[in-house]
């Protein structure tokens, strides 16, 4: 393991166990600096310094994995350490009462359903470092301290069904989020960060890794996925946050088989 990496982590271990010192910017240095009060905080978000300190490390690490010269064992190892300390930083729906408690960044949604008229309880979408997310809550990490959100609308995923032989299966993911495949009864999630792709695994209980993974099988797995007619059923399978649900097939390691997986967006 490279110095540089040890050097990072140890200072990511005492950040999480010391209360960061937290000062007024400089004058700006980069582009970067003008898009926020906070330094790594989006453009046009609602978000604080704890936040812009999150992210910013998490770019941090994500520079260091593209720059460094190790492989992409070793990269993803890294990456699931930092998850499963401070977690990954995953979209998904909320609204302001969020702000009095666990303090995601925020910004507005683009679809006009979560943006009512005459002016009413707008959906925002969220930002926050989550370890993992199950049925009942995600695990965030903020601030030093490891909090239980529950699913509500302060804290909405999506829902993700899939149809498998022995019966539908709904797993949570971050909004906007497609699995690639299946294996094992886990939904493989292929995600990309300023370049940087990995894996996430996520498994029935909502459990979360950063899996090592050949992406040499990237165009088998993807070639696969085709949206199909979603099988029928009688009662709604997302909250009101969700207006548009779509169909795909994605592959099944275990079966060798193609399998069904519903999905849901805010919007068209």
């Amino acid at each position: 393991m490279r110095i540089s990496y040890i050097v990072f982590f140890i200072s990511l271990t005492a950040w999480g166990q010391s209360v960061p010192q937290i000062e007024v910017l400089p004058n700006p240095k980069s582009l970067e600096d003008f898009d926020h009060q906070y330094k790594g905080c989006l453009e046009n978000s609602e978000c604080d310094q704890v936040m812009g300190l999150q992210l910013n490390r998490w770019k941090e690490l994500v520079k260091r994995v593209q720059n460094e010269e190790v492989t992409e064992k070793k990269k993803n190892q890294f990456l699931e350490l930092f998850r499963s300390k401070y977690g990954i930083p995953v979209e998904f729906y909320t609204t302001e009462k969020s702000q009095q408690g666990f303090k995601p960044l925020m910004f507005n949604s683009h679809c006009k359903n979560h943006n009512p008229k005459p002016p009413g309880q707008k959906t925002l979408k969220g930002i926050a470092f989550v370890k993992a997310l199950n049925s009942t809550a995600a695990t965030v990490w903020r601030d030093q301290t490891q909090i239980e959100v529950p699913i509500s609308e302060l804290f909405r995923p999506q829902p993700v069904t899939v149809y498998l032989n022995e019966g539908p299966v709904t797993f949570l993911l971050p909004i906007d989020d497609q699995p690639l495949f299946m294996k094992e009864g886990q939904l493989f999630v292929l995600k990309e960060e300023d370049g940087l792709f990995y894996t996430l695994k996520i498994n029935k209980a909502g459990d979360w890794k950063i899996d090592n993974l050949d992406l040499s099988n990237l165009s088998r797995w993807s070639e696969h996925r085709s949206e199909v007619t979603c099988p029928k059923d009688d009662k709604k399978l997302a909250p009101e946050e969700f207006g548009v649900e779509f169909c795909k097939t994605i592959w099944n390691e275990d079966t060798k088989k193609t399998v069904v997986v519903r999905l849901h967006q805010g919007c068209a």
